[in-house]
């Protein structure tokens, strides 16, 4: 049986001897602990809405990507919402496969295994998102249905629209991928850190 979440963030677990080959019955028994499920949901929060504040002012503000008519925390929102529906499977997939490299590189150093995980799953999910620039300007970005459905409700449609910088495909996804790396690595280590506090056993309390 594959470990759960748990073999990074227990000790125990986690210096047990490098795990047996990762098949698609070991991903459905890593989803049978309810740990790991939480550690998607949790991961996928961080990752996408966490994530998404620093990638919301590296796109939008820093490379002046601009975007629709609506106030900067609508358009994080917006940005973020969409990157947590798309991106939540990918993370699904990322994170057994990630607990499996940390266990089989470094089987008995306890303490190495979570950081490895966070590294392995942080760059994974980067190089996942490398084309969400172009995803972003297609289904959710200025001018899209889904853009003017959301400006309509909650922005100004007849606001001007200041002109923005446009980046060619390849240009972008490299701007993604090198902003996304560090973030997202780091990101994935702050997580491990939540999880480990959300998951540590509570001791039980006196009986009379």
């Amino acid at each position: 049986m594959s470990p759960s979440i748990r073999a990074v963030l227990t000790p125990a677990v986690a210096s047990r001897p490098a795990p047996p080959p990762l098949t698609p019955r070991a991903y459905v028994d890593f989803y049978r602990d309810p740990a790991s499920r939480l550690g998607l949901l949790v991961t996928a929060v961080s990752m996408c809405y966490v994530g998404g504040i620093a990638m919301f002012w590296f796109h939008a503000i820093y490379l002046d990507e601009g975007g629709p008519a609506i106030s900067w925390l609508v358009h994080w929102l917006l940005d973020s919402s969409f990157a947590f529906v798309a991106l939540t499977p990918a993370l699904a997939l990322i994170m057994p496969l990630a607990v499996w490299v940390a266990r089989a590189v470094a089987p008995a150093s306890k303490r190495l295994i979570p950081w490895l995980y966070a590294a392995v799953a942080g760059t994974g999910f980067a190089l996942v998102t490398t084309p969400g620039p172009i995803a972003h300007d297609l289904i959710v970005g200025r001018g899209t249905w889904v853009a003017e459905q959301v400006t309509s409700a909650v922005g100004d449609p007849s606001a001007p629209l200041p002109p923005v910088a446009d980046y060619p495909p390849l240009a972008a996804m490299a701007q993604q991928l090198g902003a996304g790396v560090p973030l997202y690595v780091a990101l994935m280590a702050l997580t491990v850190l939540a999880l480990r506090a959300l998951l540590r056993p509570r001791p039980a309390p006196d009986q009379p």
